[in-house]
């Protein structure tokens, strides 16, 4: 049996974190990721997320597939909001492997991740970039609460 639960990264999810955006990198080109990271070392990335955890206008939550016949934890999608430069602004961004496209994962990451920004973080806005033929993410950003604005 498996269920998906939606968590704050932790430390000790930067090994399975690496890997699952090196596989979303591959599936998908709608989102970016550090240009860095083929080398990024699973120590670094620990310590980012544990400095990252220490902010309050900067998150990474997972979502993680829970396989309790087989005792293993698999990450299916993540979701960050991170800070734009000194202002009260946050950027969201949330990819989901293509495996799980379709249900409600992506929806429960991006209202988690809203939740904490309104309930914990410093930020007063959000804002994230779609392109303009991912017509699936715009629905779900919209049905969300998302307003369009032209750039």
């Amino acid at each position: 049996m498996s269920d998906v639960s939606n968590t704050l990264a932790k430390p000790n999810d930067a090994k399975n974190l690496i890997k699952l955006l090196k596989q979303l990198t591959k599936e998908s080109d709608t989102f970016t990721v550090d240009r860095s990271l083929g080398q990024i070392s699973e120590q670094d990335e620990a310590r980012q997320i544990m400095l990252i955890n220490q902010t309050r206008n900067n998150i990474i939550l997972v979502a993680k597939l829970e396989d309790t016949t087989h005792d293993v934890d698999e990450l299916i999608g993540v979701v960050t909001i991170q800070q734009i430069d000194d202002t009260k602004c946050g950027e969201l961004g949330v990819a989901v492997l293509k495996d799980y496209w379709n249900q409600g994962v992506g929806s429960a990451l991006v209202e988690e991740s809203i939740d904490w920004g309104c309930d914990y973080s410093n930020l007063e806005n959000f804002y994230l970039v779609v392109k303009k033929d991912n017509l699936a993410a715009i629905h779900l950003y919209e049905k969300i609460g998302f307003k369009k604005i032209q750039k």
